[in-house]
């Protein structure tokens, strides 16, 4: 996987300690094994402007060469574009990450 982009997709719910705690590993990982990894529902901000958040989320995903998925991830919109798209789309597992490195 190394050098490519990656979107990685979980659940941006809960607060900003529950979304680390979702997030952290997979981004590591990703990270470590020379990923340029995109992960907006670490970041988001239910305050925020909800058009830009979604138009900056939908050029992430089309810039992406792979989605990865974290568990709770298949019921999001970007999960289904992805598929629309015909992106690669795999659920994270840290040894796939190790072994695809």
């Amino acid at each position: 996987m190394a050098g490519q982009r990656v979107y990685l997709l979980g659940p941006s719910t809960g607060t900003p300690g529950d979304r680390a705690a979702r997030f952290g590993a997979a981004l590591d990982a990703l990270r470590a094994a020379g990923c340029e990894v995109v992960a907006p529902g670490l970041t988001a901000d239910a305050a925020g402007d909800l058009v830009a958040d979604v138009a900056a989320d939908m050029d992430a995903l089309t810039a992406a060469d792979v989605v990865v998925t974290l568990p709770g991830a298949e019921g999001l919109w970007e999960y289904a574009l992805a598929a629309a798209l015909g992106l690669r789309v795999v659920a994270y597992t840290a040894r796939e990450v190790r072994r695809s490195a």
